[in-house]
C-alpha cells in the first residue's frame, strides 16, 4: 500500500524535460511578443514624425504664400534667402519679411522687421531641413538663374524645393516639399 501512495505522488509533479520544454516555448512566445512590440513602437514613431513634418510644411507654405501674394517688392533673392516688402496700406504697415535657410543648423525661418528696421518677429518654420532652394520665375513662367543681372526686377513667382528628415532610432523619416509656384500679385515686373 505504501508503494501505491508513493507512485501517486510522483505522477503529480512535472518531469525536468517537461519543464525545459515549457520554459523554451514560453521564451519563444515572449521574445516574439517583445519583437512585435518593438516594431510597432518604431512604426508609431515613424508615423508621428511624418505627421509632424507634414503639419510643419503645410503651415510654413501657407504663411509663405500669404506673404508672397501680399508683397509688392523684392529686395534680395538668393538660393537660400528671400526678402520681400509689403506695401504700406491699411492692412500692412510697410513691413519687410526675410525668409532664410540656415544650412549649418537645417532651419528655415521667417524674420519680420518694422519700418525702423527693428525685428518684430523671428519664427522657425521648418527644422531638420537637409536640402533647400528657392526657385524664381519671370512673368512668362521661365525659371530665372540666380546670376541673372535683372533678377530682382524680373521675379514674379517663387517656388520652394525642400527636403526634411527626422531620425527614428535606427531609421530615418524623410518628407519632400516641392511647392507650387506662388505668384506675387501686387508686384509689377519688367523683363
Amino acid at each position: 500500500m505504501k508503494q501505491q501512495q508513493y507512485k501517486g505522488r510522483k505522477r503529480q509533479a512535472f518531469s525536468i524535460v517537461e519543464l525545459i520544454v515549457a520554459t523554451t516555448i514560453s521564451a519563444i512566445v515572449l521574445t516574439s511578443m517583445v519583437a512585435t512590440f518593438m516594431v510597432f513602437a518604431a512604426g508609431t514613431k515613424s508615423v508621428a514624425a511624418y505627421s509632424e513634418m507634414s503639419t510643419q510644411s503645410r503651415k510654413s507654405l501657407e504663411i509663405f504664400a500669404r506673404d508672397l501674394r501680399a508683397a509688392d517688392d523684392v529686395t534680395m533673392a538668393t538660393e537660400s534667402d528671400l526678402v520681400v516688402v509689403y506695401p504700406k496700406t491699411s492692412f500692412y504697415d510697410a513691413i519687410t519679411v526675410q525668409y532664410s535657410f540656415d544650412e549649418s543648423v537645417g532651419i528655415f525661418s521667417r524674420i519680420e522687421w518694422d519700418e525702423l528696421d527693428n525685428v518684430t518677429s523671428n519664427e522657425t518654420l521648418l527644422d531638420g531641413v537637409e536640402q533647400f532652394a528657392f526657385e524664381y520665375y519671370d512673368p512668362l513662367g521661365n525659371q530665372l538663374a540666380y546670376t541673372t543681372p535683372s533678377l530682382l526686377l524680373s521675379i514674379k513667382s517663387v517656388r520652394i524645393d525642400s527636403e526634411m528628415s527626422r531620425d527614428i532610432s535606427r531609421t530615418e523619416a524623410t518628407d519632400y516639399i516641392i511647392s507650387a509656384r506662388f505668384m506675387m500679385r501686387n508686384r509689377p515686373v519688367t523683363e
